[in-house]
C-alpha cells in the first residue's frame, strides 16, 4: 500500500500555520510540523530543529523524509514583520535579525528541501513573503529588504530547480485577519483583510498536483 504523501510545514503552530496544516491534511497529505525547535510527526517521531542553523534543518527534513516519505510537499510560514526608524536611524541589529529570521530561515528550509526533491525529481516548495518584498516603504527598510532576498531565494531556486521536476512559489498576502492584528489595529475592518483559510488554500493548491504549470510566480493576494 502507497503511504500518503509527506508535507513539511514551518512555523506549525501559528495562525497561518495551522490553517495550512488544516488544509494539506484534508487534502490528503501527512504533515510534519515544524513548531518552534522541534518538527513533530503524529505518533511517529520527533526531532530537533534549528531553522537558523543549515545542518540542522538538512537532518530534520532528511528524517522526515527518510521515515515517513516521499517528500513532496514543503510550506515555509516563518517570519517577522516589524516596522521601524528611518533608514538613516536603522540599526545594524535590526537589519540583522530581520534577515536572520526572514531571509536566513527560508534559504536553509529551501536548501534541505531541494536536497531531497531534485534527486527524487518531484516536489513542490511554497514561501510565505509579503508585499514589502516588491517595494520598499517608510519605516519599512530593514523589512522589505529582508523580504526582499527572501522573494529573489525563491525566483532563484525555481529557476535552478526547474530542471528536476521541482517547483517554488512564493505567496505575497496583504494583511492576514489574525488575532493579532485585530489586536493591533482596533479600528480597522477587519473584513477587508485575508481571511488565513483562503491563504492556506492558495498555499495548498502550490504545492499539489494541480499547479503543476507554476514555478517561480510571486502570488499576491
Amino acid at each position: 500500500m502507497t503511504r500518503p504523501p509527506l508535507a513539511i510545514v514551518t512555523g506549525a503552530s501559528g495562525n497561518l500555520g495551522s490553517a495550512v496544516v488544516a488544509r494539506l491534511t484534508a487534502s490528503g497529505y501527512r504533515v510534519a510540523r515544524v513548531e518552534r525547535n522541534v518538527m513533530h510527526l503524529a505518533e511517529e517521531f520527533d526531532c530537533e530543529v534549528d531553522l537558523s542553523d543549515r545542518a540542522s534543518v538538512t537532518r530534520a527534513f532528511s528524517e522526515a523524509a527518510r521515515r515517513a516519505g516521499p517528500l513532496l510537499a514543503v510550506v515555509h510560514t516563518v517570519g517577522m514583520y516589524r516596522g521601524g526608524p528611518s533608514l538613516l536611524e536603522t540599526q545594524d541589529a535590526d537589519y540583522a535579525q530581520l534577515f536572520q529570521v526572514n531571509a536566513m530561515t527560508t534559504l536553509h528550509v529551501l536548501q534541505a528541501a531541494l536536497s531531497i526533491m531534485q534527486p527524487q525529481r518531484e516536489g513542490a516548495i511554497a514561501v510565505v513573503s509579503g508585499r514589502d518584498a516588491q517595494t520598499g516603504g517608510a519605516g519599512h527598510g530593514a523589512y522589505a529588504a529582508s523580504k526582499a532576498a527572501q522573494l529573489r531565494m525563491v525566483e532563484t531556486a525555481a529557476a535552478e530547480a526547474k530542471s528536476a521536476g521541482v517547483r517554488v512559489n512564493a505567496v505575497l498576502p496583504g494583511t492576514m485577519d489574525t488575532p493579532q492584528n485585530r489586536a493591533a489595529m482596533p479600528d480597522a475592518d477587519p473584513s477587508t483583510w485575508l481571511p488565513l483559510r483562503d491563504v492556506a488554500e492558495v498555499l495548498t493548491y502550490l504545492v499539489s498536483p494541480a499547479a503543476a504549470a507554476v514555478s517561480g510566480q510571486a502570488i499576491l493576494l
